[in-house]
């Protein structure tokens, strides 16, 4: 599977497009561009009367990549500050 852009690497808050987890296909998702040991990324799962909820999944300078296994639709929410984007593969 080839690599997908999810977030673009910007400092400004920011949210993604929804990213759709289909039953017993996870994705892996990781941060891209880090500049510094601040990078933050809330992750949300959107439920069934269309609401964010975040999750308490979060990729961080410290924890950059992680995988998704749980089906759903998904949003990826850059905090203000450091560069960073999003990206699966």
């Amino acid at each position: 599977m080839a690599a997908t852009q999810i977030l673009a690497t910007a400092s400004t808050a920011a949210d993604s497009a929804d990213v759709t987890v289909a039953a017993g296909t996870p994705i892996t998702v990781s941060l891209k561009g880090v500049t510094n040991q601040s990078a933050l990324v809330l992750i949300s799962l959107k439920d069934d009367a269309g609401a964010y909820n975040q999750t308490g999944g979060r990729l961080t300078s410290d924890v950059p990549s992680l995988m998704i296994s749980a089906p759903g639709t998904y949003r990826f929410s850059r905090v203000a500050g450091a560069t960073c984007g999003v990206f699966s593969g």
